[in-house]
């Protein structure tokens, strides 16, 4: 090297390959586990899709369980009963015997 000329390096590869590697993967295992994190949240606590399909609604089956519970607890009769959770999309019951 002459005196008074900048030091250069020439050919330098910034860095050993297996450390950009390693960079990358931790890089992939961040994005995953966002997207994870992200549809987990994005689910119901049963695991349903928050919404049950219907936009901007609650839950499909919240109706009918309403329905179901009001019965319990005697506040409707079983006609009633029948008509509302067979227009909710519920298989008609049994006949009462």
């Amino acid at each position: 090297m002459r005196p008074g000329a900048p030091f250069v390096v020439h050919n330098a590869h910034h860095g050993h390959p297996i450390a950009w590697l390693v960079v990358l993967i931790v890089l992939i295992a961040i994005v995953a586990f966002a997207v994870y994190v992200l549809l987990k949240a994005s689910r119901g606590a049963g695991g349903m899709p928050v919404g049950g399909g219907v936009p901007g609604g609650a839950p499909a089956d919240s109706a009918l369980e309403l329905v179901r519970m009001r019965y319990a607890k005697g506040e409707i009769e079983r006609d009633e009963f029948v008509r509302v959770s067979t227009d909710l999309g519920a298989p008609p019951p049994a006949p009462a015997t």
